[in-house]
């Protein structure tokens, strides 16, 4: 029983992974519609596929050349937690700002559910104030 929960704990951190590697560093937003479930919730709210890849894919605009990197990743049951770095230049509206050409980097802290190879749900936390702070400073 160990053994099978071992594997499925490693098979759910891959999936985050992966999700992470196609979505941002290659920068294929179709990645929502192979790696999220149709229903899929994020902070609270019911996006589905379509909604989130509008998500990646502004998020994507707003930093054409966006750096990712996953520094922790944990993961018990069916969760998995994923601590990242992001650096990328401000070209595109975000939080409301308009580009600035500034090169922006912030952490940020997901924690995502996965069932049936999926992944369902996902809270994320980021300091906005300071990525804020750094597009208008």
């Amino acid at each position: 029983m160990l053994a099978e929960e071992n594997r499925l704990t490693e098979e759910n951190k891959e999936l985050v992974r992966r999700f992470y590697r196609e979505a941002i560093r290659e920068r294929d937003a179709g990645a929502c519609e192979r790696l999220l479930s149709v229903d899929f919730i994020h902070n609270g709210e019911q996006r589905g596929r379509p909604a989130q890849r509008q998500v990646v894919e502004g998020f994507l605009a707003a930093f054409p050349d966006l750096g990712h990197r996953i520094e922790q990743i944990l993961a018990e049951g069916d969760l998995v937690a994923a601590h990242q770095r992001w650096v990328g230049t401000h070209e595109g509206e975000f939080l409301g700002v308009g580009g600035t050409g500034r090169r922006i980097e912030f952490t940020s802290t997901a924690l995502l559910r996965v069932r049936d190879g999926l992944i369902v749900q996902a809270w994320d936390e980021m300091d906005s104030g300071a990525i804020l702070n750094q597009m208008v400073s």
